[in-house]
């Protein structure tokens, strides 16, 4: 019995499949099922069920799951007492959005590199609910995503929050002074996908103001929404550290007398059965970083100017 046929065992057991438990490992499918034979071997006992079209754990695989993951939590905090933070090893996928990729993103990811060289990360940027699906089926380590997640297998822990605005370009000059009620009859509502974390604050406003759209338009980045926006194909809300440089240029202006909408809150969200000493010090590194109000870099830089 080996780690290696431990952790193999694992990621098999804990992803929603073998091909995905390989990815996560950097082993062929075939080297992944050789190393759980080896350890069904070693311990006389099958622990999946290959007989189904997807291979699922036996009642033996399910006893000794907590135990193995409680040994390898203690291989790695054996090798983290010797080496201490610094040597923090592996291959971690995480996703964020499209706002966090461009405010604390490079600062998290710059800050793990001098921290801990031996850490390997790979941000993927996606809306809410793609990210809680790959989450859960094991593709990826955490995710920072809006709201709580309503998975039993995603654990959520509060972690910053977004203001957001509602804008629309000059050209609209009956945007400045018409009810949002009246507006949004005429005038398509521009927004990100149901699938997004804004989508539940977007509906909370307008059941709370009792606005009903009569069309909508929906991108899933907050560059194409701006870039509508700004072409005057409807009014919308954008994220305040994306609106305030557009503000300054004077490329949209504030729907000052609209309700405002409230403020979306963010969250770490993990696998329950994830307790690796890895992410704890990736959670501490994340509150200390975590910022979405920051400037969004390539709305703010001043370009190039050449001699």
């Amino acid at each position: 019995m080996t780690l290696k046929q431990l952790e193999a065992f694992f990621w098999a057991a804990t992803c929603a499949s073998f091909a995905v438990a390989a990815e996560r490992l950097h082993l062929s499918v075939s080297t992944l099922s050789k190393r759980i034979s080896e350890l069904e071997a070693s311990l006389g006992e099958p622990l999946f069920d290959r007989d189904t079209y997807r291979a699922t754990l036996t009642a033996t695989g399910h006893a000794i799951l907590p135990r193995v993951s409680a040994l390898l939590d203690q291989s790695e905090a054996l090798r983290l007492s010797v080496l201490d933070d610094a040597g923090l090893q592996g291959h971690v996928r995480f996703g964020v959005g499209e706002l966090a990729s461009q405010t604390w993103l490079p600062r998290f990811i710059r800050l793990a590199v001098e921290r801990y060289p031996g850490l390997q990360l790979e941000p993927n940027v996606e809306i809410g609910r793609i990210m809680e699906q790959a989450l859960e089926n094991g593709e990826l380590d955490f995710t920072l995503a809006a709201g709580i997640s309503s998975r039993r297998s995603i654990t959520s822990r509060p972690l910053g929050k977004a203001n957001f605005v509602w804008v629309a370009a000059p050209g609209l000059a009956q945007a400045q002074e018409a009810r949002p009620t009246k507006l949004l009859q005429d005038i398509p509502l521009i927004t990100m996908p149901s699938g997004a974390g804004t989508h539940r604050m977007v509906e909370e406003w307008l059941s709370r103001t009792g606005v009903v759209p009569g069309r909508s338009l929906s991108c899933n980045t907050w560059s194409a929404v701006s870039a509508l926006l700004i072409e005057a194909v409807g009014v919308g809300f954008l994220p305040q550290a994306w609106a305030d440089p557009l503000l300054e240029r004077r490329l949209l202006k504030p729907l000052t007398k609209w309700p405002t909408l409230k403020p979306l809150h963010y969250s770490l969200q993990m696998r329950r059965d994830d307790t690796r000493p890895i992410m704890r010090s990736i959670q501490s590194l994340l509150e200390e970083v975590v910022d979405f109000g920051l400037p969004v870099s390539f709305l703010t830089s001043k370009p190039h100017k050449e001699n």
